[in-house]
Parts: C-alpha cells; sequence; structure tokens
C-alpha cells in the first residue's frame, strides 16, 4: 500500500524542481540579456517577501535535522531541500533580474518577450503606470503581458517605443482594442 506522506513528498518534490527549474532558466536567460539594457529597474518586491525568506531559512533548518538528527527517509529531505533552496536562493533570485527594455525585447513581470512577439501595446496610466502589450500566445495560453513602469521612467519608456516602432524593430499590428485604423496604430499607442 503506498504511504500517503511518500505521495505528499513525490509531489512537492516534482513542483519545487519544476519551479527551480524554470526560476533558474529565466535568471540565467536575463543573465544573458543584462549587458543590452536600454531602460531597466528592479521589480517592487510583494508585502510577503521577508515572509518567503523566513520560510526558506526554517526550510534548511528542517532540512539539516531531518538529515543529520532525525534521520528522516531521504525522500522527505529531498523535498525539504528543493523548498529550501527555492524559498531561500530562488525566490530572492528572481527579484535581481530587471524588468524594463532591452536591445532584443521588454522583461515584463512576468517573462521576457522578444519584440518580434508583441502584436500591440498600450498604456494604462492610473493609479500605476503599466504597459499592456498583446503577445504571441505562449505556453500557459496568456497573450498578454504587463510591466509596471515607475514614474520618473515613463517618458523614457515612451521615447524607447516609439524609437523600436520608427526603425521597424518593433512592428505594431493593431491596437489592443482594434479602434485604430491600420495607417497609424503606432500613433495611438505610444
Amino acid at each position: 500500500m503506498i504511504n500517503v506522506l511518500d505521495v505528499a513528498f513525490v509531489g512537492l518534490a516534482v513542483l519545487f524542481s519544476v519551479w527551480n527549474t524554470v526560476a533558474l532558466v529565466r535568471y540565467v536567460s536575463y543573465r544573458r540579456l543584462a549587458s543590452t539594457a536600454e531602460l531597466t529597474w528592479a521589480p517592487k518586491r510583494p508585502w510577503f517577501y521577508n515572509l518567503c525568506l523566513g520560510i526558506g531559512f526554517f526550510m534548511v533548518t528542517l532540512t539539516a535535522l531531518s538529515l543529520f538528527v532525525l534521520h528522516r527517509p531521504l525522500l522527505a529531505s529531498v523535498s525539504q531541500a528543493l523548498m529550501a533552496l527555492f524559498y531561500a536562493v530562488v525566490f530572492p533570485l528572481s527579484f535581481r533580474i530587471q524588468r524594463g527594455f532591452y536591445e532584443k525585447g521588454i522583461w515584463f513581470e512576468r517573462a521576457f518577450v522578444p519584440y518580434e512577439n508583441v502584436r500591440s501595446v498600450s498604456w494604462r496610466e492610473q493609479p500605476d503606470i503599466v504597459l499592456v502589450a498583446m503577445k504571441e500566445t505562449d505556453l500557459a495560453g496568456q497573450s498578454y503581458a504587463r510591466l509596471t513602469v515607475p514614474g520618473d521612467r515613463y517618458g523614457e519608456a515612451r521615447r524607447i517605443l516609439a524609437s523600436h516602432i520608427e526603425d521597424q524593430t518593433l512592428i505594431i499590428e493593431r491596437s489592443i482594442l482594434g479602434l485604430s485604423d491600420g495607417d497609424t496604430p503606432a500613433q495611438e499607442q505610444v
């Protein structure tokens, strides 16, 4: 008979393996792009950032206790170690990825989108300034990306978008609402 606790540990190990891998691949991609930054800024940390760090260091302690004092099964310790890695290392590392504009694309809040995958852009200016882009649908089925732009960077961000549209690095197909005519979508949005 399968132990429910073992199944839970396997599930946690798989889940945190995927999360760690995705986040580390994203960070390595960022490191490759970092030298091509045109306008970037650090992302705002969520209110629960310190709580996640606390969970991470608690999981590091629990993993050490499980391995060396309590002599728990290896599967439990591996699951705990993967959780510790995520909360103590990978989660804080994700906030080192600078959001903003790069030579080949835009690093939105969730991922990097090359300019050739952006179909339209629009600004939402209340209460925060947010760049919303319609993009090619990704594996998760998401076709929109958003980027909160600090108020002091707003003008420069608009100029960078306009320059990429002008040199045709960024080709806008239509506005997000579809209200512009075919000749002037860039004027409406930037």
